[in-house]
């Protein structure tokens, strides 16, 4: 028998449904509840660690973190590790996307995102909706040469997938990042590869572990978990991986604390 000792959770879609941009309010007191018996909740998110650690504020020291789709994470007290995107392609891709006109660009480093000046909407977007630490630039080159996640922006969702990532798959991993957007890290980074990392660090075995998620960027943390688990939003692609389908992160949490918390107890579940 396999106990559970990790809980992963994708954020926007999966923990945060129909566009919240907050938890519920029962969420970090099952967090905390989780950890007095011996098992750690770990956010896997595209968002940056310092939007992380004030949406879960009530608990943030009590967490790990895997930030930016696996190009950051943090973990008892330190950064684990931060994987930079390639300099000169970083430039080009930005050049890319000021073609057109219907699609904003965000930079990122470990805490801040820039964007550019020229855009009020998007800044407010950025800033007071999803509520990153954001800054307003003239040049967005200025900071492509620290950055660790690209984001693109598209009001109608309208990203050829195909074409962006045979443009930049050379140099960059690219994924979607939700309806409107699309992420991008450097080479050969996701989710999967931060999780490892993250796993050797806490001394916790894939077996042990549950994932959440929803988006073709939890592919690869899903693959790695001792259990899987979507939400009914969830992409084709991950509810044919998926162990299991609930309603609600939540929910499964709830069972976990009343007893549930083997991975065999969930297996052959259904969905």
């Amino acid at each position: 028998m396999s106990k559970i000792r990790l809980i992963a959770s994708d954020l926007d879609g999966t923990l945060l449904r129909d566009g919240a941009q907050c938890l519920r309010p029962e969420t970090c007191n099952l967090i905390k509840a989780l950890k007095q018996k011996g098992i750690r909740f770990l956010p896997s998110s595209g968002r940056q660690f310092d939007n992380l650690t004030r949406l879960f504020e009530p608990v943030r020291n009590e967490i790990v973190y895997l930030c930016q789709n696996g190009a950051s994470a943090w973990a008892d007290g330190k950064i684990l590790f931060q994987e930079f995107m390639d300099h000169t392609a970083a430039d080009r891709l930005i050049d890319e996307v000021r073609k057109l006109n219907d699609t904003e660009i965000m930079v990122s480093d470990f805490s801040v995102c820039y964007v550019s000046d020229t855009n009020d909407a998007f800044y407010h977007l950025v800033h007071d909706v999803v509520g990153m630490r954001t800054e307003r630039v003239s040049d967005l080159h200025a900071h492509s040469g620290n950055c660790t996640k690209i984001s693109l922006y598209n009001e109608g969702g309208n990203f050829d997938l195909a074409y962006w990532q045979k443009q930049f798959g050379d140099s960059f991993t690219v994924v979607p990042g939700g309806e409107q957007w699309l992420d991008i890290m450097a080479n050969h980074i996701n989710k999967g590869t931060a999780f490892q990392q993250l796993l050797e660090w806490l001394q916790i075995s894939p077996e042990e572990t549950v994932v959440f998620g929803d988006n073709l960027n939890d592919l690869e943390i899903m693959k790695m978990a001792g259990l899987a688990i979507t939400v009914p939003t969830g992409v084709p692609a991950i509810q044919e991986l998926a162990d299991v389908i609930c309603d609600r992160v939540e929910t499964v949490l709830k069972a976990i604390l009343d007893g549930k918390d083997q991975i065999e107890d969930w297996k052959g579940a259904g969905k």
